[in-house]
């Protein structure tokens, strides 16, 4: 027999209990039952005891890649330039750039400029980038002897190793040179492209005034045979005619070219 006051403490305690002790689910509790066939799987890990963190693998980064590119243009002229697949400005190439531009680097390998790089020889004012107003930039180089693949690719060699010193390559990017750096073609009886193709007409007539030598004529008086490899024709821009004496009209059934004007045999190199 139990007496009143333990009865009375037993009730109390059961009753205050019971709503805890309830084993019905609440119908917005979520299903923890491993069978039901939303339960996913969380995958397979490693034994704890095998997990290291090291500082290497704290620094693994995907690093992005670019890519040197080169083509022989006419008459004597390379122009190189790096790409790269994400939009925005070729800032990934300013330690290069800074260093023609403001030090005079790779004057011995016939460096002359870096410029603009045009995507459309039809508009003159459309340069090549890849969102709104990001140019693209391209370094001009002056070849006085053969230009050859391998050529080619030793100066691309030069250049990223120039881009892969530490002091000029902060964010460890790679530079990627490889046989299909070389854009020119490598058939020779395909011909070079012209000046005009890759630069504003402004630069092209800047690059010749400074380049080469000055005459009593004009410059395209005395430079026929080589007048197209710089602007292609029919008709030629008007800066090119103010400065250098292209023809300011253009020469019916001639497409472009001066009268008595006969095209030398197209020499690759």
């Amino acid at each position: 027999m139990l007496f009143p006051s333990v009865a009375l403490v037993i009730i109390m305690a059961t009753g205050l209990m019971a709503p805890f002790s309830s084993s019905k689910k609440s119908k917005n509790s979520p299903d923890t039952n491993k069978d039901s066939p939303n339960k996913k799987e969380s995958p397979k890990k490693k034994d704890l005891t095998k997990i290291r963190f090291t500082e290497d693998s704290l620094k693994q980064k995907r690093k992005p890649a670019y890519y040197l590119k080169i083509i022989k243009l006419r008459p004597d002229f390379e122009l190189i330039f790096i790409e790269h697949w994400m939009a925005g400005t070729d800032g990934y190439g300013q330690k290069l750039y800074d260093h023609i531009r403001d030090h005079d680097g790779f004057r011995d390998e016939g460096v002359l400029v870096v410029a603009h790089r045009r995507i459309s020889q039809e508009n003159n004012g459309v340069l090549c980038n890849a969102r709104d107003t990001y140019p693209r930039r391209v370094i001009v180089r002056l070849v006085n002897h053969i230009s050859t693949h391998e050529s080619r690719l030793a100066i691309l060699q030069k250049f990223r190793a120039f881009l892969m010193l530490p002091e000029n390559n902060k964010f460890g990017y790679d530079y990627v040179v490889n046989d299909a750096s070389d854009l020119t073609p490598a058939n020779p009886e395909d011909p070079l492209e012209p000046l005009d193709h890759y630069l504003q007409d402004d630069m092209i007539v800047n690059m010749i005034v400074n380049v080469y030598e000055n005459t009593d004529q004009t410059w395209y008086s005395n430079n026929t045979e080589n007048a197209t490899d710089f602007f292609t024709g029919p008709t030629f821009p008007q800066y090119a005619i103010d400065q250098l004496g292209y023809p300011a009209d253009e020469i019916p059934g001639q497409n472009g070219i001066a009268p008595g004007f006969n095209m030398p045999d197209e020499e690759r190199g």
